[in-house]
Protein backbone atom coordinates (compact mmCIF):
# COMPACT_ATOMS: atom_id res chain seq x y z
CA UNK A 1 0.00 0.00 0.00
CA UNK A 2 2.73 2.48 0.90
CA UNK A 3 4.75 1.82 -2.23
CA UNK A 4 1.63 2.21 -4.35
CA UNK A 5 0.82 5.54 -2.69
CA UNK A 6 4.37 6.79 -3.23
CA UNK A 7 4.39 5.66 -6.85
CA UNK A 8 1.01 7.31 -7.44
CA UNK A 9 2.22 10.63 -6.02
CA UNK A 10 5.41 10.49 -8.07
CA UNK A 11 3.41 9.68 -11.22
CA UNK A 12 1.28 12.78 -10.63
CA UNK A 13 4.43 14.83 -10.34
CA UNK A 14 3.74 15.74 -6.73
CA UNK A 15 7.18 15.54 -5.22
CA UNK A 16 8.86 17.71 -2.72
CA UNK A 17 8.06 18.89 0.73
CA UNK A 18 4.32 19.19 0.00
CA UNK A 19 3.98 15.45 -0.50
CA UNK A 20 6.32 14.42 2.31
CA UNK A 21 4.85 16.98 4.71
CA UNK A 22 1.30 15.93 3.89
CA UNK A 23 2.06 12.29 4.51
CA UNK A 24 3.81 13.11 7.80
CA UNK A 25 0.81 15.24 8.80
CA UNK A 26 -1.59 12.36 8.15
CA UNK A 27 0.73 10.05 10.07
CA UNK A 28 0.72 12.43 13.05
CA UNK A 29 -3.06 12.75 12.96
CA UNK A 30 -3.42 8.97 12.90
CA UNK A 31 -1.11 8.84 15.90
CA UNK A 32 -3.36 11.29 17.75
CA UNK A 33 -6.30 9.07 16.85
CA UNK A 34 -4.39 6.13 18.35
CA UNK A 35 -3.93 8.08 21.56
CA UNK A 36 -7.63 8.90 21.67
CA UNK A 37 -8.62 5.28 20.98
CA UNK A 38 -6.32 4.03 23.72
CA UNK A 39 -7.88 6.52 26.13
CA UNK A 40 -11.36 5.33 25.20
CA UNK A 41 -10.22 1.69 25.46
CA UNK A 42 -11.07 0.90 21.85
CA UNK A 43 -8.38 -1.66 21.08
CA UNK A 44 -9.31 -2.42 17.49
CA UNK A 45 -9.43 1.27 16.62
CA UNK A 46 -6.04 1.84 18.24
CA UNK A 47 -4.44 -0.99 16.29
CA UNK A 48 -5.95 0.26 13.04
CA UNK A 49 -4.82 3.85 13.69
CA UNK A 50 -1.34 2.63 14.60
CA UNK A 51 -1.11 0.74 11.30
CA UNK A 52 -2.29 3.80 9.37
CA UNK A 53 0.27 6.03 11.15
CA UNK A 54 3.05 3.57 10.39
CA UNK A 55 1.97 3.14 6.76
CA UNK A 56 1.94 6.87 6.09
CA UNK A 57 5.28 7.31 7.88
CA UNK A 58 6.86 4.64 5.68
CA UNK A 59 5.21 6.15 2.60
CA UNK A 60 6.65 9.57 3.48
CA UNK A 61 10.09 8.00 3.87
CA UNK A 62 9.87 6.27 0.49
CA UNK A 63 8.67 9.47 -1.17
CA UNK A 64 11.50 11.44 0.45
CA UNK A 65 14.10 8.94 -0.73
CA UNK A 66 12.75 8.83 -4.29
CA UNK A 67 12.46 12.60 -4.65
CA UNK A 68 16.02 13.30 -3.43
CA UNK A 69 15.03 16.08 -1.04
CA UNK A 70 17.88 17.10 1.20
CA UNK A 71 17.47 15.97 4.84
CA UNK A 72 13.93 14.68 4.19
CA UNK A 73 14.75 10.98 4.68
CA UNK A 74 16.47 11.74 8.00
CA UNK A 75 13.48 13.77 9.19
CA UNK A 76 11.07 10.99 8.15
CA UNK A 77 13.13 8.36 9.98
CA UNK A 78 13.18 10.48 13.15
CA UNK A 79 9.42 11.05 13.00
CA UNK A 80 8.72 7.37 12.32
CA UNK A 81 10.95 6.27 15.22
CA UNK A 82 9.28 8.78 17.56
CA UNK A 83 5.84 7.50 16.56
CA UNK A 84 6.81 3.90 17.19
CA UNK A 85 8.42 4.85 20.52
CA UNK A 86 5.25 6.65 21.61
CA UNK A 87 3.12 3.65 20.70
CA UNK A 88 5.39 1.33 22.68
CA UNK A 89 5.30 3.67 25.70
CA UNK A 90 1.48 3.80 25.58
CA UNK A 91 1.25 0.01 25.36
CA UNK A 92 3.66 -0.48 28.27
CA UNK A 93 1.76 2.04 30.40
CA UNK A 94 -1.48 0.29 29.64
CA UNK A 95 -0.04 -3.10 30.57
CA UNK A 96 1.40 -1.71 33.80
CA UNK A 97 -1.95 -0.15 34.73
CA UNK A 98 -3.69 -3.43 34.05
CA UNK A 99 -1.31 -5.45 36.23
CA UNK A 100 -1.43 -2.97 39.12
CA UNK A 101 -5.24 -2.88 39.25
Amino acid sequence: MTIAASTFLLALGITGWESVGGQLLVSGLALLSTCQDLGLRIRFGAVFSFLIATAFGISALITAIQSNIRYAPAICVVVLCCEILLIIVWIVRRCLRRTSA
